[in-house]
């Protein structure tokens, strides 16, 4: 993996605290048992009956989610653990756990990333589980999971997260429109350039069908194309980022190109109508498509026999992709330290990702767990995604990444309706982000 990788990782500098948060401080210590009187084999029982409240996001895995809750209580019937979903894309779910984690009402456990995660460690909103992943018999957190996910989660030594899961980019199309078509199928291996000759074959304005689409995001669409080109978005030390480099540029310019060519809509278009619903309404030949699409686009009666996977296309030989993940944490003034704590352990556990794996929702961090994915739908050639980890860098996240991405969105969009180059647009990115990153990291 790149270094500039791993140091992200190690690093995990993430959004500023604000001011106000209230520092909460953790409670209880890890014991071998988790529980008193229960060990980490389940073979004992607590003598108090608790409920644990677990806060996630993603509407395709509240099901697991339960399915999860449930086999853990029937482990520890002393314990039972309420799911309580909240929405993540209109940031509903940050604001929520914000305000009742600074009001001390926060769940006891709950899911937690990669940008969000110095606001709680550093506020002092999450509990170190260290000493519990110290004695655990059930995880290792050097061995189990890649380091670049475990790492998001750990400041100065300390442990406050376990890897839940992970998601990397892969390309699905529509085996009915390459039929109709006479195209070949796309393979591993393949280019863009083979891409967009593909895409060229299969866009028919008569029907309404396009190849492809230039989606406006950066961790399913330009984020891979750079890392692919050799660009970066943050430079190993952070002090400066890598939008105005020349790998960075060519990795956004081959998407606008494809608007250009008239091959994917326009950006005005795909805000109408988004790639994915272009996609599941049989609009759309091809679409980069992040692993947590699959359990939706597999319940879709009308998509899921006539569709297949395919990995990112290469750069003059050169592969790239972005991977994220989630972690699971501990809220710091929980009532049920003890018990979430074994909660928390049993989710990372073999026996627990291999429940989550199983489901077909998302890639578990563990790795003896992650071939599970694939072998959901052995149907789809999910490997594709699994393949994409030692190529992809990891989601940019640094001290100040909202106003990072804010300042990148809206000169990039410029770029996608053509009202400004790309090079012109980087360059302007680079000029504000830059000073930004310096006072950071001073």
């Amino acid at each position: 993996m790149r270094k500039n990788m791993m140091r992200l990782a190690a690093a995990g500098c993430c959004i500023a605290m604000t001011a106000g948060l209230m520092a909460c401080s953790g409670q209880g210590s890890s014991q071998k048992t988790g529980v008193e009187g229960t060990t980490a084999a389940g073979s004992g029982e607590s003598s108090e009956n608790v409920t644990l409240r677990y806060a996630i996001w993603g509407a395709s895995q509240q099901e697991i989610s339960q399915q999860l809750a449930d086999a853990f209580h029937e482990k520890y019937p002393n314990i039972t653990v309420e799911v309580e979903y909240t929405p993540q894309n209109t940031g509903e779910y940050w604001t929520k756990l914000e305000s009742s984690c600074t009001g001390g009402s926060a769940p006891d456990v709950f899911w937690m990333n990669g940008v969000h995660a110095d606001t709680y460690m550093e506020g002092g909103m999450m509990l170190p589980l260290t000493e519990m992943v110290a004695n655990s018999q059930e995880i290792d957190i050097e061995k189990d999971y890649p380091s670049m996910l475990s790492n998001l989660y750990i400041r100065n030594g300390e442990v406050y997260a376990i890897p839940k899961d992970f998601d990397t980019i892969a390309v699905w199309y529509n085996k009915k429109i390459f039929d109709d078509a006479g195209v070949e199928y796309p393979k591993d291996g393949w280019t863009w350039d083979e891409m967009i000759e593909t895409a060229r074959k299969l866009t028919d304005s008569d029907k309404g069908i396009y190849g492809i689409t230039a989606e406006f995001g950066g961790q399913q669409y330009y984020y891979p194309t750079i890392s692919a080109n050799g660009g970066f978005i943050l430079a190993n030390d952070f002090k400066s980022s890598g939008y105005d480099s020349e790998g960075t540029i060519k990795g956004l310019q081959c998407w606008v190109d494809l608007i250009d060519e008239g091959l994917s809509p326009t950006l005005e278009q795909l805000t109408d109508t988004g790639s994915n619903t272009l996609f599941e309404s049989g609009r759309l030949a091809m679409l980069w498509a992040g692993s947590w699409n699959v359990a939706t686009f597999m319940k879709n009666e009308q998509l899921n026999t006539v569709v297949d996977v395919v990995g990112t296309p290469s750069f003059n030989g050169q592969n790239g992709n972005c991977i994220n993940g989630l972690g699971i944490g501990i809220y710091a003034n929980t009532a049920h330290p003890e018990e979430a704590k074994l909660f928390v352990e049993w989710l990372g556990s073999k026996e627990g990702q291999e429940i989550q794996g199983k489901s077909g929702t998302v890639i578990s961090a563990r790795y003896d767990c992650q071939p599970l994915f694939a072998e959901m739908y052995p149907e789809l050639n999910l490997q594709s995604y699994l393949d994409q980890v030692d190529v992809a860098m990891l989601y940019p996240c640094c001290k100040v990444t909202n106003e990072m991405l804010t300042v990148e969105s809206d000169y990039l969009k410029q770029a996608y309706m053509g009202q400004m180059s790309v090079e012109e647009a980087c360059k302007a990115i680079a000029a504000e982000v830059n000073p930004m990153l310096e006072e950071a990291y001073r």
